[in-house]
């Protein structure tokens, strides 16, 4: 009897520091940055970006950064605009957006550069 009421406050004892830790857990936070944006826009000019990869960085909020999300808005209205609704091919860019939306998101990756260069 006393191995079992030991055994149980023991038990209870672990899963209530395991819980009292848990309480100290932050939420994971995900901050893109100008090569995160650069890398995704550079994959869907190059047709080797699928849309999960560019879902992936344009559909989260930039809080951290009022330029990038200036550049995220832009970039989300090219897509409103322009995604045609198919995967990508390597070396076929057209085949997720219009050429007109390759073009816009290529300026997009110009000016990106710029001022990342200016700011570096």
């Amino acid at each position: 009897m006393y191995l079992f009421l030991i055994t149980a406050l023991f038990a209870f004892l672990i899963i209530s520091l395991s819980l009292w830790l848990a309480c100290f857990r932050h939420e994971p936070k995900f901050h893109a940055t100008e090569r995160d944006f650069a890398w995704v826009m550079n994959l869907v000019l190059t047709g080797q970006a699928d849309y999960d990869q560019w879902s992936s960085i344009m559909h989260v909020p930039v809080r951290h950064d009022l330029r990038l999300e200036a550049v995220r808005q832009r970039c989300m209205d090219i897509e409103e605009k322009y995604y045609q609704h198919r995967s990508a091919r390597l070396g076929k860019p057209e085949l997720m957006f219009s050429r007109q939306g390759l073009k816009m998101i290529e300026e997009e990756l110009n000016q990106l550069r710029e001022q990342d260069s200016l700011t570096a």
